[in-house]
């Protein structure tokens, strides 16, 4: 597979898959560190809305952002519902996610026609078909605006 944004060609990219509101997603595996079963977020008083929350995971402080909130879909409970820990920009964050599935290795890449009103354009940096399936790989930079990120670099003060 060639893929854009970042160079990876071939059966070397590998990305964890996930699925969104019906839809397969997935991001490359060097931006995973972890996979936790979904958990109750604290949410302190003055925490911006891009926030779900903060959990603790071995004694570190994570944001936790829902990618359902983020793209616009509808929020439901599900029994596989999981937390992505990934790290983009040097940041920690958590993404919350219907379910996980496996890692998977290349694809072939498609052209889809661009879809303006597709709330996860500006995040996708390729899309390809892996076992049958369209699977949007995303990249984690592109989740957050710049100020959400410089929101994360700093400590976070109520008020």
């Amino acid at each position: 597979m060639n893929k854009t944004g970042r160079g990876h060609i071939g059966g070397d990219f590998q990305f964890a898959r996930f699925s969104l509101g019906g839809r397969e997603f997935g991001i490359e595996v060097r931006d995973v560190k972890e996979i936790v079963r979904l958990r109750e977020t604290s949410r302190p008083p003055g925490c911006p809305p891009f926030l779900e929350g903060f959990i603790t995971l071995r004694n570190i402080v994570v944001p936790v952002l829902d990618l359902r909130k983020r793209f616009s879909l509808p929020v439901s409970a599900f029994p596989d519902a999981r937390i992505i820990i990934i790290s983009a920009e040097g940041l920690i964050a958590g993404l919350v996610v219907d379910s996980v599935g496996d890692v998977s290795a290349g694809g072939k890449e498609t052209a889809p026609a661009p879809c303006a009103d597709e709330p996860w354009r500006d995040c996708v940096e390729a899309v390809v078909e892996c076992q049958g399936q369209t699977v949007r790989i995303i990249n984690p930079s592109a989740l957050l605006t710049d100020d959400e990120k410089l929101f994360l670099c700093a400590p976070f003060t109520e008020g």
